[in-house]
């Protein structure tokens, strides 16, 4: 019998070889975790960690081919540990950063080479930025932490306990779905989900461009302290999570901004149910569509409810995947205090491994949708992180974008059953200065 000439790849995995071949050279689809380290690196011990790191997730000796038109995933042979130190010397906070952001956003030559590397930046014996990057098609937001935390346990001399199972397990999983009643029942509702809706993007600022481009940029916005507290208490008040009052708003602030009464956005979500999978670092993500609809009469409490739902019936069919998802807008969310780096995102950063370390918190995944919102939710933070495609808008544009999902989040939270369309989407002094300027004032 003849060996393999290699092994499938999941419906994720297969899309993102898709894109690969489009533009090889694009960093939009590295996926990085970068923390400023503020003590001295044992560098052989780091070495030997990311060859742990490797022999513990096998996704991460990976290359992939392409065999009659079927793209395979074949391991690595034992070949050098894709690790390098770079000495910067005393360079200023700015070349640091840009110095760490370019480590991260260099390609990967997904036939050839490890997908992904880890590298560690040297600009005095107790100041360094650990960059650990990894291409999209062998990993995702949870992994990315997942390895982080496990190169820190090898460094710390920790036995990495093993896997109850194996990312290769998944896929087959996946491919035996295929056919039985559930797998077609779940794509039948995903194509009733995107019928008939339109894919909801802002309007652009220039003409979309004729090719892929992959180019981004990406906004941040840090909500009043308290916002996290507040929204738990209405989430709490309406029966919902905290999640479905934020996305509840997302579609509420796109319906404000683009006038479209019915349309599609997308929810990338962890496929990661069940135990067997949780420790697992690989792609396992399933992009959601949700359709939202308006009329003039909805409020926040009725876009909450709906996004609810429609999140709910989503999940339920989380794991079988969703063919050709129509569109261009979304929204994730990542809970940091489940992270299992505890405390890193914290102010002043924390402790681990012997080290103290701080999030390097680096542009990544930019470009990869019109605008893709994350949402960092934490007990007592709540981030917005809006990445958008840089060759389509200004950052003006981003920003009264998020200028009128604040207010929708706001106002969800604190007087939910306003309508949709009666939110103000300025404040009282903006508005008696357009009121002014109106009447002809003086300015």
């Amino acid at each position: 019998m003849t060996a393999p000439l290699g092994l499938p790849l999941s419906a994720g995995q297969e899309a993102m070889w898709f894109l690969h071949r489009l533009a090889p050279d694009s960093a939009a689809y590295n996926v990085l975790a970068a923390v400023r380290v503020r003590t001295a690196v044992d560098r052989a011990a780091l070495r030997r960690a990311v060859l742990a790191l490797a022999g513990r997730h096998e996704p991460l000796r990976s290359v992939f081919v392409e065999r009659g038109g079927t793209a395979l995933r074949r391991h690595l042979p034992d070949g050098a540990v894709p690790f390098e130190v770079r000495e910067l010397g005393d360079v200023p906070d700015e070349r640091l950063f840009a110095l760490a952001r370019a480590a991260g956003a260099a390609p990967f030559d997904l036939s050839e080479a490890w997908p992904f590397r880890v590298t560690l930046l040297c600009r005095a014996p107790e100041d360094a930025v650990l960059v650990l990057a990894a291409h999209h098609i062998v990993t995702d937001a949870t992994s990315q932490w997942l390895m982080l935390r496990d190169l820190l346990d090898a460094y710390a001399g920790r036995d990495l306990a093993p896997l109850p199972g194996s990312y290769g397990e998944e896929v087959e999983r996946e491919r035996r779905s295929a056919g039985t009643p559930q797998r077609e029942s779940a794509e039948r509702y995903w194509a009733e989900v995107q019928d008939g809706a339109a894919p909801a993007t802002l309007t652009p600022d220039r003409p979309r461009p004729t090719g892929l481009t992959l180019r981004g940029a990406t906004l941040t916005r840090p909500l009043p302290a308290d916002t996290a507290r507040r929204l738990a208490e209405a989430a709490g008040a309406a029966g919902v999570t905290p999640f479905a009052v934020l996305l509840g708003a997302f579609q509420s602030a796109v319906r404000r901004a683009t006038g479209l009464d019915d349309f599609v956005i997308g929810c990338p979500a962890s496929t990661r149910v069940g135990g067997r999978a949780a420790e697992l670092v690989g792609y396992l993500v399933n992009s959601l569509p949700l359709r939202a609809a308006f009329t003039p009469d909805t409020t926040l409490t009725g876009a909450v409810a709906a996004a609810h739902r429609g999140l709910m019936e989503g999940l339920r069919r989380l794991r079988h995947p969703v063919r050709t998802p129509l569109f261009r807008l979304a929204v994730t969310l990542v809970a940091v205090d489940r992270l299992p780096v505890p405390g890193l995102l914290e102010p002043g950063g924390c402790g681990y491994a012997r080290l103290r370390l701080e999030l390097l918190d680096l542009p990544h995944m930019e470009g990869q949708f019109d605008l893709n919102v994350e949402l960092r939710h934490g007990a007592d933070a709540l981030t917005l992180v809006l990445r958008y495609a840089s060759d389509l808008y200004d950052l003006s544009t981003v920003e009264r974008f998020a200028d009128i999902y604040v207010r929708m989040i706001e106002t969800a939270i604190e007087a939910p059953d306003t309508a949709v369309s009666d939110v103000p989407l300025v404040d009282r002094d903006q508005l008696s200065e357009l009121l002014d300027l109106g009447a002809g004032g003086d300015w």
